[in-house]
């Protein structure tokens, strides 16, 4: 029903599924007002929705000297997955050959996950943000 992925104490999104439409509302930590607002698409004026969430886990440092904060993600290592549709999460893991090559997800029995139709909203999080990464 609900999606908690922190990248940071201050970029954290919530995804809320609606079982009526059968997608995922991105809303956004505002840390000024401490809450959560909506996403809102400047096209439509509607709220960001998703039909599937997948949450990648990976390594992900600055890089060295003065990058402005720049960071690098190894895209590379493979790590923990979940995949969310329809009101339904499957864990897995994630791998991605070479920077060239798609990213796939597999589920525990190591067979690829194919995901339904529609959009779907990727996040790459931080190894380090694991135990702030929840779902109800």
């Amino acid at each position: 029903k609900k999606t908690h992925i922190s990248h940071s104490d201050s970029y954290r999104s919530e995804l809320v599924y609606s079982s009526r439409s059968k997608t995922y509302s991105l809303s956004m930590y505002d840390p000024s007002k401490k809450a959560y607002g909506n996403t809102i698409d400047e096209l439509t004026g509607k709220q960001l929705s998703f039909d599937n969430l997948a949450i990648c886990f990976a390594p992900i440092e600055r890089y060295p000297g003065d990058s402005g904060d720049v960071q690098q993600v190894s895209y590379i290592s493979g790590g923990d997955a979940y995949y969310f549709s329809r009101g339904a999460v499957q864990h897995g893991r994630w791998e991605k050959a070479s920077p060239e090559h798609p990213l796939l997800v597999y589920d525990k029995t190591g067979a690829q996950m194919l995901f339904n139709r529609g959009k779907t909203y990727l996040a790459i999080v931080d190894d380090d943000e694991w135990s702030n990464f929840s779902y109800q």
